[in-house]
This record gives structure tokens, C-alpha cells and sequence, in this order.
């Protein structure tokens, strides 16, 4: 059953469309990011869910039951906001209780659910500390546990972890994973950053130019993506046709033109002295190394094949030079072809 649906919406400021006939839905227990460059909307969609502001167009449903017409306190969504947004004059315990405090929940049940979730989030023994003792890991988990104390069909996350350095980043990405295990919260969670999306969801919906242009498992969108910009947002510029220097390798559509790409990783490179050893390997092309960028962990090298394509190389090390004649090939089962 989902516990979030969106029905054609399309939002609006002023006259502007920010976007069109957006459809999407997330099921109960799940993980799915929203991923797209900076001004894609995505923040704007979440203010939508939350009742901050209203469609121009669709339904929102929350447990299949329509919200447009509620305000956003009586939605039964979390929305939690790049910065954490903590009350200064209350401790971690009081934040974390605030919305509690406004259902008028009683006090004993309040207590076990706030203890329950400071063990889940991993703030126990940090009750009496106020906002500023914290740390900004320490303070988004507050602001985490604030919004999943309250128990809501669908949490929020509006970009949660940009704010905070790389290890941090790391490790309140795992604990999203670890609470979301272990309460089975429904989440939307937004982000710009391709890898985050990657490793926290259960699916990935990406937004380009303010709509959905593709929507599955994380894998999907990587190794299968489903059109030129898809796969050049997930940082893959090798894209061909079959009419050009690169020649569908396979025989059942040697007669069609085709688009297709192929991941930087993915080609096998050569240097021309191993091109020998390499010979009854079908599917070689020539090619000269005219750019070399050390990444760290991966080289990337751009190839000009046949004086006229140019294609993107990642490899494990710096074993090339600008000049050099290498050979390329393209493992058949690497290929995707667009549909």
C-alpha cells in the first residue's frame, strides 16, 4: 500500500510552472530519494506534501486518503528542513517531546516514546543538553528524532546531510538506514548528491527540468538509464550511435541506428603492447590519449578514437599518457542501448 502518492501534480509561483504533472508514490517501509541538480523543485515538492504551499494541479494522497484541502498540521507527514531548525531554549529531551507536547499526549507515554527514540538515534545520555552543546551531527539527529518520535505515514528529509562534513555525512547516512530499519518509517528524503541517493534508497526518482525523467532501483538508473541525460547526470558522457565510429557489436540490429552508452569503467583499455596479447579479442578499437586526470582512486582518460569520437575512460591507475596509442574495447554485455 503506498503512504504516498502524488497524482499529476504541477506547482506553481505565479505564473511560473516549477512542475508538470508530477506522478510519483512511495510505499510503506520505504527509502526513496529525490534526486536532481540544484533547482530542480525537489524542495518545493516536500513543501507541497507538508501543506506549505498548495498545487496548481493534482491530488496528494497520504494513506490513500486525499490532503490537498488540510493544512499542514493536520497531515500526517514530518517534514524536516536542511537546518534543524531547534528550539535554543530547550534541551534535546524538550525538542524531541515538542510535537508530542502539542498532541497533548500524556506524560508517561510522552517519556517511554522520547527514551525509546534516543536509543534509536543514538542521543541517550544527551536528554538535559541544550541545542548549543551539541555538535551538527549531533544536533540533525535531534532533529531526526523529533520528527520520527512522532510516528508520521511519511517523514521528510530535505537534504539533511548537505550541512554536514564528508565522515559525518557518512555516518548519519548509515544511521538513517539503521533507524529506518528498525521503525519501518516511510521516507522521502532529498538530495543533489548522486551517491547518497545511491546508497541510502530503495529507489531513486530523478528530476530533471521539473519532471520525473526516470524512476527505480538505484542500479537501474546507473547502469541503465533512460535517455542521453539521464546517463550524463550520473557522470557517463560516453554517448554513440550505431551510425557512427563505433558499430553495434551486436548482429540482430546491425541494420537500425541506435543510441547507445556505455559506463567509463566499463571499457577495457590497452596499451598498444598488449594490444598483442589482447589480439583474438574482437571489438578493439585505436585510439590516442588526449587527456589524463588523476581522481585518486580512479584516472580518467579521454580517448580520441577514429579522429572523430572522443571517449571517457576511468582505470585504477595512472598508467597512461597524453599521446599514447592505446585500444579500446567494449564489452558487449556492458552496453545499453536506449529505448
Amino acid at each position: 500500500m503506498s503512504q504516498l502518492e502524488l497524482q499529476n501534480i504541477t506547482i506553481q509561483y505565479g505564473e511560473t510552472t516549477i512542475i508538470s504533472a508530477l506522478s510519483l508514490s512511495v510505499e510503506n517501509g520505504e527509502i526513496v530519494s529525490l534526486l536532481g541538480p540544484s533547482g530542480a523543485g525537489k524542495t518545493t515538492i516536500l513543501k507541497t506534501i507538508a501543506g506549505l504551499l498548495q498545487p496548481a494541479d493534482g491530488q496528494i494522497l497520504i494513506n490513500n486518503i486525499s490532503v490537498n484541502h488540510l493544512p499542514a498540521e493536520k497531515r500526517d507527514a514530518v517534514l524536516i528542513f536542511q537546518k534543524p531548525l531547534l528550539f535554543p531554549f530547550l534541551n534535546v529531551a524538550q525538542n524531541i517531546g515538542f510535537g508530542l507536547k502539542m498532541q497533548k499526549m500524556k506524560q508517561r507515554e510522552t517519556e517511554r516514546k522520547i527514551n525509546r527514540i534516543l536509543e534509536i538515534t543514538e542521543l541517550k545520555g544527551l536528554n538535559n543538553r541544550k541545542i548549543h552543546q551539541l555538535s551538527g551531527g549531533q544536533q540533525q539527529r535531534v532533529a531526526l528524532a523529533r520528527g520520527l518520535v512522532l510516528e508520521p505515514a511519511i517523514l521528510l528529509l530535505d537534504e539533511p546531510l548537505s550541512n554536514l562534513d564528508a565522515e559525518l555525512r557518512q555516518q548519519m547516512r548509515e544511521l538513517i538506514q539503521t533507524v529506518q530499519q528498525q521503525t519501518g518509517t516511510t521516507m522521502l528524503f532529498v538530495t543533489h548528491d548522486q551517491a547518497e541517493a545511491l546508497a541510502i534508497s530503495d529507489r531513486v526518482c530523478l528530476l530533471l527540468d521539473g519532471s520525473l525523467r526516470q524512476t527505480g532501483r538505484p542500479e537501474e538508473l546507473f547502469y541503465s538509464p533512460a535517455d542521453p541525460e539521464v546517463a550524463r547526470f550520473f557522470g557517463c558522457d560516453n554517448i554513440f550511435t550505431t551510425a557512427d565510429s563505433f558499430r553495434q557489436q551486436s548482429d540482430d540490429v546491425q541494420n537500425e541506428q541506435k543510441m547507445f552508452t556505455i559506463r567509463p569503467e566499463d571499457i577495457e583499455i590497452y596499451s598498444s603492447d598488449q594490444q598483442r596479447e589482447t589480439a583474438s579479442h574482437q571489438h578493439l578499437f585505436e585510439g590516442t590519449v588526449t587527456g589524463v586526470v588523476f581522481e585518486g582512486r580512479l584516472t580518467k582518460l579521454t580517448v580520441k578514437v577514429m579522429a572523430k569520437e572522443h571517449v571517457t575512460v576511468l582505470c585504477s591507475r595512472p598508467a597512461f599518457h597524453i599521446g599514447q596509442t592505446v585500444w579500446l574495447r567494449m564489452p558487449e554485455d556492458r552496453i545499453h542501448f536506449f529505448p
